[in-house]
């Protein structure tokens, strides 16, 4: 993860669609909801690096990270599997220098390489969502193109990913993760309206299967909670699972709490309303590293 500073200046009233946010924020406030938010997953026992911690003060690093307001939305840059890292490029050329600075980060932390996006490649890890060992979900649509996908394809083998579910994203999403999300193996959260379009299955490289997400979960016997777009534009889909039907999320989606509850699924929500402006959710600002 990474604790917004001085960069977050540079999102005002006159800015803020420039570098990609929803509209201009409070410094202060989204420094304490990002503080609030790592206490919580701390305080549930998970193991938080913060990218300052991992990098010191190594001045070339320091001074990038000053003109990088999106570097706080870490998920998007680097996903981790058994293999090593993929590492992520970019749709937008403000977001282009972040992977330097977590590439810098993963390769202190001793994590090894396995697949670096190259042009004209555009992948960001909002659009890849595991749902199993073997599985990896893919949003194809604004940010992950299909250059993207063969990239992924090409790489997936190696690291123990026999299959690609390859998603059409619609035009009003950003990713992936702001459409569904796995909170167990047998339940998923998802906005059926953006989950409408064919995705295409690939298994060891190649395309076997086109299908319906929504059926594609359902053979899985998955449970789903739907979502309404007001609820998906709250960032309702976008929750970190810290464990199985436990997950974090953005307080204040009160419908759909119920029904997680009802699901039996452990919800910590946390403040999130300044964090929201910069068009994320948790999920977006956590990059996990080892998973049991």
């Amino acid at each position: 993860m990474h604790a917004p500073g001085k960069e977050i200046d540079l999102i005002d009233p006159r800015t803020y669609k420039r570098w990609l946010f929803e509209d201009a924020i409070d410094p202060e406030e989204f420094q304490k909801q990002h503080e609030g938010f790592v206490n919580t997953l701390r305080s549930e026992g998970v193991d938080v690096l913060l990218l300052s911690d991992i990098l010191g003060k190594e001045a070339n690093s320091l001074k990038l990270i000053e003109g990088q307001p999106n570097l706080v939305f870490t998920r998007d840059l680097v996903t981790i599997t058994s293999a090593g890292y993929i590492l992520m490029r970019m749709k937008s050329p403000v977001r282009r220098r972040e992977t330097e600075i977590v590439e810098k980060a993963v390769h202190r932390l001793g994590i090894t390489t396995l697949m670096k996006a190259q042009p004209p490649a555009t992948i960001e890890g909002g659009d890849l969502i595991f749902a199993d060992e073997e599985t990896l979900l893919l949003g194809v649509g604004r940010r992950t193109n299909s250059h993207g996908l063969q990239q992924i394809n090409r790489a997936a083998t190696k690291s123990g990913l026999h299959r690609i579910v390859a998603m059409q994203m619609p035009p009003w999403t950003i990713h992936l993760d702001g459409t569904m999300m796995i909170i167990d193996r047998d339940l998923a959260i998802i906005h059926a309206k953006s989950a409408r379009k064919s995705a295409a299955i690939y298994e060891n490289g190649k395309l076997t299967e086109r299908v319906q997400i929504l059926e594609f979960l359902r053979r899985r016997k998955m449970k789903l909670i739907e979502v309404t777009d007001y609820e998906r534009r709250r960032r309702a889909t976008n929750l970190i699972a810290i464990s199985p039907r436990k997950i974090v999320g953005y307080a204040g989606n009160a419908r759909v709490t119920r029904e997680l509850l009802k699901s039996g699924v452990d919800f910590i929500g946390v403040e999130g309303s300044e964090l929201i402006r910069g068009a994320g959710g948790p999920r977006c600002m956590t990059a996990p590293l080892l998973r049991d």
